[in-house]
This record gives C-alpha cells, structure tokens and sequence, in this order.
C-alpha cells in the first residue's frame, strides 16, 4: 500500500515560482513531485494565479516567503494606508513603537470614516505585523541613523545577492529635487528676486532620476518629472525627440506610479537591450532606496529583471547615487545656468534672462549634464557598497568642479567675496525628489482619490511656444551652418563632417515631406474625378 503524502502548505513565494514555470511550459506532474504536494493542489494555484500574483504585488518580499494564504485584512484599505504611512516614517529614521502605531491606525480609521467600532486592537496590531513581515519592533523602536555596523552587516548579504551578476548587470537609480532657477543667496539677482510680486523662482523645481550601472557602460537617459504635461516650450515638438524621459505629476514629485512606469517602460527596455548587444544573459538587478514613492519590490520584476531595496538605515553610506554622483550632476547643470546667465548681453539683466528661461532649457542642460559625468566618478561611487571591484580601487585626481563652480560664482554680481561655503549652501537647496505624505495624502493614496497624476496647466516663465519651422527653410539654414563651418578657421574635420551629417537629415526629411504632398494631392485628385 503506498504511503499517504505527508500534507504540505507552500509559501506564497513557491506558488509564484510553480506559476511562473508552468507558464515556461514545465508539467504539472513535475512540479507536483518537486514541491511535494499534488497536482490538484497546482490546478487550484493555477485558477486563482490572478488573485496570488495581486495578493503578492502589493506585499513585502519577507512576508511572502513566510505566508501561505492570501487572506486579506477585513480593513484591506486602513492596512495598507498604516503601512504606507509606517515605511515613511522608517525611512525618515522615526522611532516606531506598537502603541504608536496603534494610535496611528486609529487616526487613519477615522480619516477614512471606517468602522465606529474599531479598536485597534492588540491582535490587530500582531496581524498586522505578520502580513507585512514586521517582526519585532525593539528594534524598529530605536531610532535609524547612518549605522556602520548594518552597512558593514549589509555587505556580507550583498555579496551574496550578487554573486551571480556582473558589474554590467547591476544598477542603481535615485531621484533628487532641481530648483533650477535658484541662485545664491549673495547674489543681487536672487535678492532683486525675493522682493519681486509674483515672481520666486528659486520655488520652481522639476524631480531628476539618474540611473547607472555599476561598471558605467549603461547611463540610462535621466527621468525628468515636472508640474506641466506638455509645457508651452513643448508645443510643436517631437517629445521622443527630448533627450530625457519626461513625465509629469501636479507638484514635480516622483510618486510609485511614475517608478513604475519608467521601470517598466525606460529600465527593462533599455538593460535589455543593452545585455543582448553586449551578449550578456538577460538579467539584471536595481538596487534603489526604500522611500515611501517606490513601489514594492514585487511590483518591479520582468522575468529576470528585478529591484531590491537597500536598507533604510545604511542608504547614506552605501548607495551608490549617494556618493557624489547626483551633486555632480547638479553642480554641472548649475555651471551651465551660470555662463549662460552670464553671457555678454547688454539689453537684458541677469534676472531678465533667468525670468526668460523655460523648461525645455532645463531639460537641454540637465541632459548634457549628465552627459559630462565621467565614466571614472560613476565607478568609484560603487566602492563602498562593491569593494572588491578592481576599478573602484584606483585614486583618481580629486575634482575641479567645486572649484570652476565657485569662480563662476564670484563673476555674479554681489557674490565677488563668495567663498567655497556660499557654493555649498547654493547646491544644497534641492529636496530628496518624493513629496512627504500628510496622512490626507495617504487616504486618498489608497482609496485611489489622488490627483498627483493630473496634468497642471499653469505656465511656467519663459514658456514660449515654439513655432512650427518650415522644411525648406531649415534646409536652408542647415546648408548656411555648413559653410559657415567650413570657411571657420578652428573648424576640425569632425566638425564639418558633422555638420554634413545633419543637412543630410535636413535633405532627407525634406524629401519625405515633398513624398507626402505629391501622395496627398494624388488622391485629392483622383477623389475629385
């Protein structure tokens, strides 16, 4: 008589990876055999893959490998908006105790006019814990700093992560905040500002996301988040034209549905693409901070393209965007604000042309920015978190950028005397690129009442509309650039062959819309016979 199987119950993490691989084309009865229960059991996980696969999505990576059911909180919503507000409160490195978040439910239950009876109890709170894989909170009671001893800790798990991968599979992004009209604070034009009406634009701000992978042979075009859909700056472009992912949320801040989107449609595309033409197998790792704007891990996975999140307290140290990379960018984007401000020009003032200037200028500045990060600074950002990384050893010579930023600082009127602390204080005025949320915003997060994603129409300064240019007239003025290259005499041969590329476009382009005329008026021709 055979013997009865044992009785079995599998993680929500073993259900997703028999879906996974049933889905690959492997049987049933395989998996049965190797996961040890029966193939009915599969069949029944198989019916309900949409509900696992929507369970998982929206739960911690640790509890799923704990869990088994996909049971939900009779207060599905007030769950996930506590959780919500108590990974902000983590990140921001907030002592948590169970009483307090206690108190918070109830706050929150009470905002989303719940249930009158509900207590918040002690078993909520145990429940509560176990969904989202919290286990003890001494630990979440103290309070979070840039913790050596867990960064030290942490390496140890990374190299285990890693193992796997190479430096050209492995990624970070972070966002930061632009006030890309601020100036500093010395300077006369940021105080002939601060007494202007209606007019401050060391407020107008955009969120910038870089992402690089560890060796700095993939520089993925930056993310741009601003206020307005398509700016007025914007009218009659090609967006696919701009060097930047541009997206837009109400205040410029980066929220989970613009991570996930630029994930889904900037990441992956792009690692994929860049693994295959350098025949690499197509997988890859993000690593990314866990700030209240990103999704969960389980939300950013294709196929073997996934994120994980650094721990909160040992992001500081370790993240490699952290390490000086996102302040150079900022600081190059700033020399370029600066020599255009300070371009000869007699009719305008240096508050005029910054009254003047739009967001396509931004975009153009911060793109080519980026572009300026050397290939050097982005490798030897990883070598507190991937030591053993031969590039990350050798000494480079310390940069020059704080010191070319701080002469131009002193060429702006009223900053003569500025010293290398004026600089500092300048590059220090943007934000950490995702909005803090108020328990309203919460609510409406999770009840699905936010506008964040609505377009804001308001104008910025300098958004003039660019108007439409005929194609004969730019081929014209293509035509004229090349000789004017050509009868320069600093002019290179890289120069004029460059410039020959571009009218060849122009000619090209001028063609296809000439095509297109004859077609139309083919047909116009022949519907009129």
């Amino acid at each position: 008589m055979a013997s009865k199987r044992k009785h079995k119950s599998c993680t929500l993490k073993e259900k997703l990876e028999v879906l996974k691989r049933l889905h690959k084309g492997e049987s049933a009865t395989q998996l049965s055999k190797e996961f040890g229960v029966g193939k009915a059991t599969i069949s029944d996980w198989k019916k309900n893959r949409g509900k696992i696969e929507q369970f998982c999505t929206t739960t911690s990576e640790k509890t799923i490998e704990k869990r088994s059911k996909t049971t939900v909180s009779s207060y599905e919503k007030l769950d996930e908006a506590l959780f919500l507000w108590f990974t902000q409160e983590r990140q921001k490195g907030i002592p948590i105790t169970g009483p307090l978040i206690q108190e918070k439910a109830l706050q929150l239950s009470k905002l989303m006019d719940g249930d009158v009876s509900f207590t918040a109890s002690c078993g909520f709170l145990d429940r509560w814990k176990k969904r989202h894989g919290i286990r003890q909170l001494t630990i979440t009671g103290e309070k979070l700093s840039a913790d050596n001893e867990a960064a030290v800790e942490y390496l140890e798990e990374f190299k285990c992560i890693i193992s796997s991968y190479s430096p050209q599979q492995v990624y970070n992004a972070d966002e930061t905040g632009l006030n890309f009209k601020a100036l500093p604070t010395k300077s006369l034009a940021s105080q002939e500002e601060r007494s202007a009406p209606g007019f401050k634009m060391d407020k107008q701000r955009l969120t910038v996301l870089a992402c690089s992978n560890a060796s700095a042979t993939n520089k993925l075009p930056l993310m741009v988040i601003g206020k307005s859909a398509k700016p007025r700056c914007f009218k009659n472009m090609n967006m696919n034209s701009l060097p930047v992912f541009y997206k837009n949320q109400k205040k410029a801040w980066m929220d989970r549905a613009l991570f996930k989107e630029w994930f889904d449609k900037q990441f992956v595309p792009k690692v994929k693409a860049f693994n295959k033409e350098n025949g690499l197998p197509p997988r890859a790792l993000l690593l990314i901070d866990n700030a209240p704007s990103h999704p969960e891990e389980m939300q950013l996975v294709c196929d073997d393209i996934k994120a994980i999140f650094l721990p909160p307290n040992v992001t500081s140290i370790l993240q490699p965007m952290d390490q000086g990379v996102l302040q150079a960018l900022k600081q190059n984007y700033r020399k370029m604000l600066l020599r255009s401000l300070l371009e000869d020009n007699e009719e305008l003032t240096i508050l005029d042309k910054l009254m003047k200037m739009n967001i396509k200028d931004v975009i153009y500045w911060v793109a080519e920015a980026w572009e300026n990060t050397c290939k050097e600074s982005l490798q030897k950002s990883w070598k507190n978190l991937w030591p053993e990384l031969e590039f990350v050893q050798t000494v480079f010579p310390p940069t020059k950028e704080n010191c070319e930023l701080l002469q131009l600082v002193k060429r702006m009127p009223g900053c003569e005397n500025a010293e290398e602390e004026c600089v500092e204080e300048w590059t220090a005025v943007d934000d950490c690129g995702h909005e803090e949320y108020t328990d309203e915003d919460i609510v409406a997060a999770v009840q699905g009442t936010s506008a964040d994603l609505d377009a804001d129409d308001s104008e910025e300064e300098g958004d003039a509309p660019t108007d439409v240019v005929p194609h004969t007239a730019a081929a014209s003025a293509l035509d004229l650039a090349l000789c004017y290259v050509e009868q320069h005499a600093d002019a290179t041969p890289t120069d004029v062959m460059f410039m020959r590329r571009l009218c060849g476009v122009g000619e090209t382009l001028l063609l296809q819309a000439v095509l297109v005329r004859c077609v139309r008026r083919r047909s116009l021709t022949l519907s009129l016979r």
